[in-house]
């Protein structure tokens, strides 16, 4: 967890110590037996938290499966079972076109079908009796030869047929609207008595358990972003909830024109909350170290012997020499991997007049 830093305008007061006193230090910058005041805001105290790079993303949620149920045969719509936004099962019959005349056109190919069969049957017998005649003589070769053209023309037919009623059979299953997953009716186009043909848009409907974040961030964090990444995100209209979502893709190409990369999280909608439509704002987070020390930028100072801080002990500012790991936080913290403990004070900001073995008076706690 970061330990955020009050960022309150520093000063300070110079004051004289009491003459003769243990606090008549003498600076470092000079003003030899001065006291600095110190507020809490300019102070920060060390503790071990998780540190972590982010990036601002923003965007519009939208469910993660959505579909716009089309008509795949032409006739007039029967009945439409469900409005907008009320909840289908998977498998539920959403709407049915003009079933009675596409029965009646399956009916018909099955008996058309059926009669060219029995003309096959009749055909093949026809056909084995001449084989038997040229056999013994008695019929020619040509006569043969008719019916061996007449059954393979019936079986051309037969197999036509077939697959006619094939399409009547198809057709009909069509004519049913299925849902293809639990869901929300999200758009309705057709009433009963309405006339559609293929392609017509009859019903829409979306999976409401998840949602992406259609959200875009500098292409420059291309080379850090990751599936998977955590997204902490807050939605507008929700103010005192907190999501959290995953980073489920990436486009390959930034927008043209932007250097903004889209990216898509996956935002789990169990209890209903979320809403396609809604506009949402977080951060991603980059990058992570668990436990570890972070201060603040401002609070590491620089000399010939390296990197150190103004660590608080007692009265007294004292050069306290740190090892540095890395910044966080797009700079505003760092990371130290020895020379300070948990529990440590040490002075939050730059301040030039404030030096190694000054005397300090921490005021307003």
């Amino acid at each position: 967890m970061l330990i955020a830093i009050a960022a309150a305008a520093a000063f300070f007061i110079l004051r004289p110590a009491a003459p003769g006193s243990d606090d008549a230090v003498v600076p470092e910058d000079g003003a030899s037996g001065m006291v600095m005041q110190l507020l809490p805001s300019e102070l920060y105290t060390v503790a071990p938290g998780t540190l972590s790079d982010t990036v601002q993303v923003t965007g519009s949620l939208v469910p993660a499966r959505a579909l716009s149920i089309p008509a795949e045969v032409s006739g007039r719509i029967d009945s439409v079972k469900f409005r907008v936004g009320e909840q289908v099962a998977e498998g539920a019959e959403l709407a049915t076109i003009d079933v009675e005349t596409l029965r009646n056109r399956l009916e018909q190919s099955r008996a058309t079908a059926e009669a060219t069969r029995a003309q096959l049957v009749l055909a093949e017998a026809q056909l084995q009796r001449t084989t038997d005649l040229v056999r013994r003589g008695v019929s020619s070769t040509s006569a043969l030869e008719a019916e061996s053209a007449n059954l393979s023309q019936v079986e051309a037919n037969y197999t036509a047929l077939l697959r006619q009623v094939e399409t009547a059979e198809d057709e009909l299953s069509k004519a049913r609207i299925i849902a293809p997953f639990a869901g929300v009716i999200s758009a309705r186009s057709v009433d009963p008595g309405t006339y559609v043909t293929v392609g017509t848009e009859l019903l829409g409907l979306v999976d409401m358990t998840a949602l992406d974040l259609e959200g875009g961030v500098p292409a420059v964090h291309a080379p850090r972003l990751r599936v998977g990444q955590r997204v902490d995100l807050v939605v507008d209209g929700l103010s005192d909830h907190r999501f959290e979502g995953v980073i489920d893709r990436i486009a390959p190409v930034a927008v043209a024109g932007t250097r903004v990369l889209p990216v898509f999280a996956r935002i789990e909608n169990a209890d209903g909350l979320l809403k396609g439509g809604m506009f949402a704002s977080g951060t991603l987070v980059l990058a992570e170290s668990a436990d570890g020390i972070g201060i603040p930028a401002d609070a590491l100072r620089e000399d010939e012997d390296g990197s150190y801080v103004l660590k608080i002990t007692g009265d007294q500012a004292i050069r306290q020499s740190v090892e540095v790991v890395r910044s966080w936080n797009r700079g505003r913290l760092v990371e130290i991997s020895s020379g300070l403990a948990p529990g440590d004070t040490i002075v939050a900001l730059k301040m030039e007049r404030l030096q190694p073995g000054a005397t300090v008076s921490l005021v307003g706690r």
